[in-house]
């Protein structure tokens, strides 16, 4: 599975439809284009009809399983294929059964996506101040207590890559009573995940930043226990069955048993999918260990020279290796810093007070220096 990725040589720029001066380190907020991926998409459409066959409709999706559920450590059973991160998360809380008399504990600024799909049910969020110190394991298991029905939380913040600790905040929760329910959006794929150490209710996870998949795949893993809920789409072919088309004017009543009951309607889709499952590939195949290892070396370097030009980012022991905010001066105007960068044909984020840098496997040292050349100049 993705075996002839393994072997690639980092950074793999000539992997991607990259510009020649451009320093792409923004995956944050969107990938960067895969040859494979566009080859994928192009012979997708491309193929003739008659070709087309009912297997079609699932082998796809089938192949998006297995390699999406190995990133999480789960099983191929586990994963339903969804359009975006809120359907999944609404659909955790519809499972959980979620709603009004129920706290949902957060952090301070999460992705809308994490948030919305409760206080829609009428669950209270509670949310966890920023700590000072970035750290957010800490300030998790001291307000986690059994008041709170569910933990809904990120591996990392989306704003500036401060970690946590999921192995522990799973393990407090459970002994409150609380579920937990991860969203994997900005870190799967570039760091390790073990759903069997960390013992998620749910997994969510967008495909188009660090999958390298196209827009309008994303991806939902339910552990065993989990995997009996009502769906949010009365999908038909997410019912027992369904794969026999010549007998779909019979009714099936009863759903699937695996998590595949939770696909949304039209997952099937037979030019998204094999986008999705190209990314999943690449990804796979080169391996979140060494994808974080390079990042890592990227990410460090980074640090040390901006701390230079007073631009700090969070400490080792809490920032992610892919994704780092580096603070900016107080009362500094970052729409000035991106249309430096812009103008440099470098390409990062703002997001709060932070400037968003986020390397992945094309990324090279020479990326980084030219970034901080801007930060140079801007600061200066």
């Amino acid at each position: 599975m993705g075996g002839s990725y393994s072997g690639l040589e980092l950074p793999a720029r000539d992997l991607f439809s990259l510009c020649g001066g451009v320093a792409w380190l923004n995956s944050a907020y969107l990938g960067a284009r895969a040859v494979p991926v566009a080859e994928a998409v192009a012979a997708a459409v491309n193929r003739p009809l008659s070709e087309v066959e009912v297997s079609d409709f699932f082998t796809a999706g089938d192949r998006i399983r297995r390699l999406f559920s190995s990133l999480v450590g789960g099983d191929a059973e586990g994963v339903a294929l969804i359009p975006s991160a809120s359907y999944g998360v609404a659909t955790a809380a519809s499972a959980l059964d979620a709603g009004r008399g129920d706290k949902v504990l957060m952090l301070d600024e999460q992705f809308p996506a994490m948030v919305y799909p409760w206080t829609e049910r009428g669950a209270e969020p509670v949310f966890v101040k920023r700590p000072l110190d970035d750290d957010w394991t800490a300030a998790v298991l001291d307000r986690l207590d059994e008041s709170v029905s569910v933990v809904s939380a990120p591996a990392c913040h989306w704003t500036d890559g401060t970690r946590l600790d999921l192995e522990r905040v799973g393990k407090a929760a459970r002994e409150v009573g609380a579920r937990l329910v991860v969203d994997l959006s900005q870190s799967l794929g570039m760091a390790p995940f073990d759903a069997g150490a960390i013992r998620p209710d749910f997994v969510v996870c967008v495909g188009y930043k660090w999958l390298l998949g196209p827009p309008g795949m994303s991806y939902l893993w339910a552990s065993p226990e989990n995997r009996y809920g009502r769906p949010l789409d009365a999908n038909w072919m997410a019912r027992a069955g369904s794969e026999d088309f010549s007998r779909v004017n019979e009714y099936r009543w009863e759903l699937a048993s695996s998590a595949r009951r939770y696909d949304a309607g039209q997952s099937w889709n037979l030019w998204l999918s094999e986008a999705a499952c190209s990314g999943l590939e690449i990804v796979a195949g080169v391996g979140a260990a060494r994808l974080q290892a390079h990042s890592g070396l990227l990410t460090d370097h980074l640090a040390e020279e901006a701390a230079t030009l007073g631009l700090i980012a969070p400490g080792p022991q809490f920032r992610s290796a892919h994704l780092v905010g580096l603070r900016l001066p107080e009362g500094a105007d970052p729409r000035s810093l991106v249309a430096e960068l812009a103008d440099r044909s470098v390409f990062v984020s703002v997001r709060g007070n932070s400037v968003r840098v986020s390397a992945h496997m094309w990324n090279s040292r020479d990326d980084i220096d030219r970034l901080l050349e801007g930060l140079a100049a801007w600061v200066g």
